[in-house]
């Protein structure tokens, strides 16, 4: 399982290199501290996986509270 509060710390520090990104979607490699950036989950968890095949990624969606949004539900 993906550690939430390191990746939070890993976007809080990359935040400012993603200006003008908002609505994209990042895949986060919490151990290298690696992101990845994609249109949609696919693109960028792809471009994740070309570089860790083997990790799993934490994603989240620039400049929004929620990666997803299903009826009046932040995900």
């Amino acid at each position: 399982m993906v550690d939430r509060d390191k990746a939070q710390a890993i976007y809080a520090r990359i935040r400012e290199q993603l200006v003008g990104q908002d609505g994209k979607i990042i895949a986060i490699e919490v151990d290298s501290g690696e992101f990845f950036l994609g249109r949609d989950t696919g693109e960028a968890c792809e471009k994740a996986r070309e570089r860790f095949p083997d990790k799993q990624f934490y994603f989240l969606r620039v400049g929004a509270r929620a990666t997803y949004y299903i009826g009046g539900f932040a995900i």
